[in-house]
């Protein structure tokens, strides 16, 4: 799960709202595909000040962060050393892309777990070569 998308699902004001909400409210209807979602520490923070810096507001980026941290179905990943690394190389790397660090760690944590696909409205996880859902 990226930012782009956790910042749609908890501002209202964002222009992806609607979608995020529409995909969520999918995935508790009988016979949703089983999708299982997780965060990275870094797109934790990413999220929670993202949406402090966007609505000014102090509480809609704790209510967002505490809802995240209290989910039972979203588990929070740490960044270990070996990720960071990695992520730091391909920040790095030469090339005409311009992936935040905080992107380059989901990368290299997705390919680490074998997934392929990400909840996120931002090009670059295409780019990566990630499916975009919703």
């Amino acid at each position: 799960m990226d930012t782009s998308f956790l910042v749609a699902r908890f501002n209202r004001q964002d222009r992806h709202h609607a979608a995020a909400s529409r995909f969520l409210q999918s995935q508790r209807r009988p016979g949703a595909p089983a999708l299982r979602f997780f965060l990275s520490d870094y797109v934790f923070d990413e999220t929670v000040t993202t949406l402090l810096a966007k609505s000014g507001r102090h509480d809609v980026a704790v209510a967002a962060g505490r809802a995240i941290r209290g989910s039972q179905t979203l588990p929070l990943v740490r960044v270990e050393e070996p990720i960071f690394d990695a992520a730091w190389e391909l920040f790095v790397s030469p090339g005409d892309k311009k992936w935040s660090f905080t992107d380059c760690t989901s990368f290299v944590l997705m390919d680490k777990l074998d997934v392929r696909r990400a909840l996120s409205f931002d090009g670059n996880f295409r780019e990566a070569g990630f499916v975009m859902l919703p």
